[in-house]
């Protein structure tokens, strides 16, 4: 089945690549590990805005201090065995970036994916909060860059020299004001989005981070070769699918995605030619070159060996998945119908298709898609189907006409064959596609005795079962990176940092910020329920582009001029809301209309784009700097309730995938808290908190305050974004189609005795300390508030 990410075993064929390409994993890791913690000192270094004592000590003693403990103190920890940037099976199917040419590294950096380095600092930073339980062992952080520059003088005095040309704003960081959408140069039309041919390019950050640079490498190479030889399919089937996987590990905005569906309708466009020529010439078009009975088997096989028909079907897939990553979900059922036409029981297309369903909120016909997986995946390679159908039964149970017994049937056999293979089952590799199968199997029957039986001590035993094999086949959690993190955002980004008279006015951006399953999903319903205003999603196009934007930014800076850095800025700001747009075209020449929206008038212009990228709330301090007038809506959920929301929830693979730890999740949760508090700090009343009490409470009340906020006027339709035809792909999809709803406020209740542990670990922070402080919102009396 394909997830969030649309990545499934379908993509891994060519396995004799990966063993040649495992020599330079060790190199490309210890590169990129190296590369973050230099990216940080640099970012720091010309950040600051003047040269303080620790600045200075910083600058001519402690780094080059770290220069020479690269060469003679520090070793590369080799005991924590590698992971790949896909783990197997991790959608119910396992995933082969050599397919495209990549090097898989376990430890490079990715956007998806983002891991700590392996190198041990003999000094930690003093944590900014109370330090959560560890767990044992915890991997060393990293060190920094081998290629560290030596003029620091120089760079010291270049800051001076902009701090006296550069104004800066005094305490007050209120800006938060309303007024109308931006100017035609604020939204100008950018270069294409087809990626540029030309041998110089752009830095997007690209040689801070080895694996991406292998993509980008590897994307040209396949890029030129299909050029120079533009007939052969295999070769248009090359680039496609690295411009693909490289969708799927950086959420930038999407900005591989049209020219990988130009590439995939190429190639479908010349295999369809030859399949009616084959037809033509009697000739069969479902034998594949291993002998197979029929084009369904031909998933897990190599594109060379698949049939005519088994490689369109499997193109049309491929395509659905850019189509489902490009929240074109229509468009991606359509894609999957037309391999099953030829195929009906192409796993990968069927399962897949019933992922798209779930979303579009079309449950019966997703429900009827995932039991014909699970009734014929003989090979339990797309387990995920499970989840699908869990997620369909919490929903609205009476859409599967036996409700969940068909399912706990298979699952009551299947778990306890798999939990006595798994130490059998020869190769680490082969034991983490077990532990990651197990992993979603056991938190399926979580769910089924969460909601159904109501049994709390059988599900709790699920759950922890469930979290026992994900944590087995995950590295140790680097205990201190994440305090290490916030801490050197925390000293880059503070009052005197942000210049005067810089950034866009534009307030077309609105940015929702927080901890996951906060809520956001909720807020940004209402936002889009509003005519102006659209929500985009998670595949957030600043935090895309954030690594451009930094390092525009950080050159502008150095040269000392004003208005070169607020030319610049200005120039970054407009290029994100020009794509926020550019975007939203292109996804709404492809989304269908609901059938009342098609009978009225024209839909409205958009005025406002929202970006939930929730873990934006790491660079407030940029989206300060380019857009000081948009507003940044910070949603704030009951602690434990979000904490226990995280707990249970299975995320895309990256940094999440710890939150089904305690002492880890713990960590995360106090980072944040310590961010948030930071920015309260230093920018006082720039970030406009939401508690989504309030909203389940008082949404009326609350909406009409959130859209006041916007500075657009109130429209009726946002009290009804439950009933509005919006594809929604968040874990939350399911459940925002139901409106308002109470019961999941104080869930965590339930199993309180068995979350005793973590509670510790939050200490005093199970109290939010925040309210809502929309302007002008006043909060009803509790006596409303208790009214179910």
């Amino acid at each position: 089945m394909t997830d969030d990410k649309g990545v499934s075993d379908a993509d891994a064929p060519l396995k004799e690549e990966e063993k040649s390409q495992k020599r330079d994993n060790d190199t490309v890791k210890g590169n990129a590990d190296v590369a973050k913690t230099a990216v940080a000192a640099e970012e720091i270094i010309i950040s600051s805005p003047s040269p303080s004592v620790s600045f200075s000590l910083l600058v001519f003693w402690v780094l080059p201090v770290l220069f020479l403990a690269i060469a003679s103190h520090h070793v590369i920890d080799t005991k924590t065995p590698p992971k790949a940037i896909f783990p197997p099976n991790r959608q119910g199917m396992s995933v082969n970036l050599n397919t495209a040419g990549i090097t898989t590294d376990s430890k490079s950096s990715s956007a998806s994916r983002e891991k700590p380095g392996k190198m041990m600092l003999k000094k930690k930073p003093k944590p900014p909060s109370p330090t959560p339980r560890r767990s044992p062992k915890p991997s060393p952080l990293p060190t920094a860059h081998t290629n560290w520059p030596t003029s620091y003088r120089e760079a010291v005095e270049t800051i001076q020299e902009r701090n006296r040309k550069i104004p800066r704003i005094g305490t007050s960081r209120q800006g938060s004001g309303n007024g109308p959408t931006s100017s035609k140069k604020e939204t100008g039309k950018r270069p294409s989005s087809t990626p540029t041919r030309s041998k110089k390019k752009p830095d997007n950050g690209i040689n801070r981070d080895p694996m991406r640079k292998q993509y980008e490498d590897r994307i040209d190479k396949f890029r030129e070769e299909y050029q120079n030889d533009p007939e052969n399919v295999f070769k248009a089937i090359k680039l496609a699918d690295s411009l693909r996987l490289y969708d799927v590990s950086y959420h930038d905005g999407g900005t591989k995605q049209p020219e990988a569906l130009e590439t995939y309708e190429k190639v479908i466009q010349m295999t369809v030619a030859k399949r009616e020529k084959m037809i033509e010439e009697g000739k069969e078009t479902d034998k594949s070159l291993a002998a197979t009975t029929n084009v369904n088997d031909e998933v897990m096989m190599d594109y060379t060996q698949k049939s005519v028909d088994g490689l369109l079907c499997s193109l049309y897939t491929a395509k659905g998945k850019v189509f489902f990553m490009s929240n074109m979900f229509e468009r991606a059922v359509e894609s999957y119908s037309k391999c099953l036409e030829i195929a009906p029981l192409y796993l990968d297309a069927l399962s897949s298709r019933g992922s798209s369903e779930i979303i579009l909120g079309n449950y019966e016909a997703a429900g009827q898609d995932l039991m014909r997986t699970i009734e014929n995946d003989t090979q339990n390679l797309f387990n995920d189907a499970y989840t699908g159908l869990a997620r369909i039964l919490q929903a609205k149970e009476n859409v599967l006409p036996e409700g969940w017994a068909p399912i706990i049937q298979k699952l009551d056999d299947l778990i306890p064959s798999l939990e006595g293979m798994i130490s059998s089952v020869p190769g680490e590799d082969g034991r983490k596609v077990v532990a990651n199968t197990l992993n979603r199997l056991h938190h399926v029957m979580f769910t089924y005795h969460d909601v159904k039986t109501k049994d709390t001590t059988e599900a709790w035993e699920h759950l922890t079962r469930s979290y026992k094999h994900k944590m087995s086949a995950l590295p140790a959690w680097q205990s201190g990176f994440e305090k290490q993190k916030i801490t050197q955002t925390m000293q880059i980004f503070h009052r005197g940092f942000w210049p005067s008279d810089v950034g866009s006015k534009s307030e077309v951006p609105v940015f929702i910020v927080g901890f996951v399953r906060s809520g956001s999903t909720l807020l940004e319903r209402v936002l889009d329920a509003h005519p102006n205003i659209v929500g985009t999603g998670e595949d957030s196009v600043f935090n895309g582009k954030l690594d451009r934007i930094r390092n525009e930014i950080v050159e502008a800076s150095v040269l000392g001029d004003p208005s070169k850095l607020a030319e610049t800025v200005e120039r970054q700001a407009n290029m994100v809301v020009s794509e926020m747009k550019e975007r939203w075209e292109m996804i709404e020449a492809n989304t269908a209309k609901a059938p009342e929206a098609e009978a009225g008038a024209e839909s409205a212009e958009p005025r406002r784009f929202v970006d939930k990228m929730l873990n934006n709330y790491y660079n407030i301090g940029f989206i300060h700097m380019l857009f000081p007038k948009a507003l940044i809506l910070h949603v704030i959920r009951e602690p434990m309730d979000t904490i226990f929301s995280a707990y249970k929830h299975e995320f895309p693979p990256g940094t999440l995938d710890y939150t089904s730890d305690f002492s880890s999740l713990a960590e995360l949760y106090h980072s944040y808290r310590d961010l948030m508090d930071h920015w309260d700090k230093e920018l006082p009343g720039r970030v406009t908190h939401v508690r989504y009490e309030d909203l389940v409470h008082d949404m009326p009340g609350m909406a009409k305050s959130i859209i006041q906020a916007t500075g657009l006027e109130w429209h009726d339709d946002v009290l009804s974004f439950h009933k509005k035809k919006h594809a929604v792909n968040t874990l939350s999809t399911t459940q925002v189609r139901k409106g308002i709803y109470k019961h999941s406020l104080q869930s965590w209740r339930k199993y309180e005795e068995q979350l005793q542990p973590l509670v510790d670990l939050i200490g005093d922070r199970v109290d939010p300390n925040r309210e809502t402080t929309l302007p002008g919102y006043v909060k009803p009396e509790p006596v409303e508030e208790a009214a179910e």
